[in-house]
């Protein structure tokens, strides 16, 4: 299962990204906006990110992917990480939410 220490590292590996604790959530943002929500569940952990219209509706179709209460309208979407397969779904949603985030200066540093 994956854990609350493989998704810090990986969201830590993106340039000026840091962990920070508002409202007591486990967040990771980079300047001050926030890329991703990390949450806990009994089953597993989820990540909420930022997608953009693109790519909405084709992860409104993977049943480990759910639109969260009061930010899913802005675009924001959930990924339930329970099999490693949710977690490279995960992962891919993380990069596209920091990018989508982050200064377009530090895009160069993340890679593609």
């Amino acid at each position: 299962m994956i854990d609350l220490e493989t998704i810090r590292a990986y969201c830590l590996n993106f340039p000026e990204a840091f962990e920070d604790h508002p409202w007591g959530d486990t967040v990771f943002k980079v300047g001050k906006k926030i890329f991703v929500f990390v949450h806990g569940a009994d089953d597993g952990l989820s990540v909420t990110v930022k997608l953009p219209p693109e790519l909405r509706d084709l992860y409104d179709q993977h049943p480990s992917t759910y639109v969260p209460a009061y930010v899913g309208r802005y675009g924001w979407r959930g990924v339930h990480i329970r099999r490693e397969q949710d977690w490279e779904r995960g992962q891919e949603a993380i990069a596209v939410s920091y990018r989508l985030i982050a200064p377009r200066r530090l895009w160069a540093k993340a890679g593609d």
